[in-house]
């Protein structure tokens, strides 16, 4: 590890027991089980407000090229977490799942009780891009809009992975602002909403670290 990493959880908790795989499985189905939730909230949600801000986001374009990295973002979540169950060291996957699911939930709280839903751009172009853009429009409807599930996602794993891999930070940071851009330049959210999810995972990792800390019992 590189000698500017941050202290190592297991090193300032070094008494905890240890996590049992069939632990982190544990985390892992609860943390899919809550990330399921978002769906019946983008379908059943009905009103709310469009957090749009016309003279920023009228200039934000439609790139189909950006929907690339959208969709590689999703498996991207998915190997992290699967990875972090299968490698990361006890606590700091305590204090990963943890914050990943207080976020999700706080999330859906704002979704729940302050629908908001995005304006997406009409599609007139042609092509294999715009047919993917077309395709996660008809299956994903405008609502959940802030704070942006994709962004504080991305973000939350950065921060994680930053901590975690300091040697590969810049391919982190990369892989997050990637994502961040393609939900404005895919339509699929206004600039407000990306601000939110980063707003949101940097509370989620702070509050992963602190629950990890001060939970004197493994699992």
């Amino acid at each position: 590890m590189s000698a500017t990493a941050p202290p190592s959880l297991s090193t300032q908790h070094a008494l905890r027991p240890n996590l049992t795989r069939r632990a982190r499985v544990v985390w892992l189905i609860a943390l899919f089980a809550v990330q399921f939730l978002y769906f019946p909230l983008n379908r059943l949600l009905q009103g709310g407000v469009a957090l749009r801000i016309p003279a920023v986001d009228d200039l934000v374009p439609l790139w189909p090229i950006w929907i690339v990295p959208y969709l590689l973002s999703i498996g991207w979540w998915g190997l992290c977490f699967l990875w972090a169950t299968w490698k990361m060291e006890d606590n700091l996957y305590r204090a990963l799942m943890s914050g990943a699911i207080a976020v999700m939930l706080c999330s859906y709280l704002v979704y729940l009780f302050y629908p908001t839903y995005v304006v997406r751009p009409e599609i007139s172009g042609s092509g294999m891009l715009y047919d993917l853009v077309r395709l996660v429009y008809g299956n994903d409807r405008v609502y959940n809009a802030f704070p942006s599930g994709h962004t504080y996602n991305a973000v939350l794993l950065a921060l994680f992975w930053w901590r975690w891999k300091p040697r590969l930070r810049w391919l982190w940071v990369t892989i997050a602002a990637l994502t961040v851009l393609s939900t404005l330049f895919t339509g699929q959210h206004h600039v407000l909403d990306p601000l939110g999810g980063m707003l949101l995972a940097w509370l989620g990792y702070r509050f992963g670290l602190w629950w990890a800390g001060r939970r004197p019992r493994g699992g």
